[in-house]
């Protein structure tokens, strides 16, 4: 038995309990339209938490340098 045939056994249970998805019907397209934008107080966090992440990798990238230094 291949994984067709135990999907398709599947949705003949399903089915034949009544518990078969029923077909939704199609919603409405997206436009394309842009996302609102945050809050400036949002956006200021944002931007201090891709700041902070930047420092900490830095700071990590500076330490792993001055290690291998001094392996050599």
């Amino acid at each position: 038995m291949n994984l067709m045939d135990l999907t398709d056994f599947m949705d003949v249970m399903r089915q034949l309990q009544g518990t078969a998805p029923a077909l939704a019907a199609e919603g409405p397209r997206h436009t394309g339209a842009p996302a609102l934008t945050g809050s400036t107080a949002e956006q200021l966090w944002l931007l201090g938490g891709v700041a902070l992440s930047l420092t900490a990798a830095g700071v990590v990238a500076v330490a792993a340098a001055r290690g291998r230094k001094r392996d050599h």
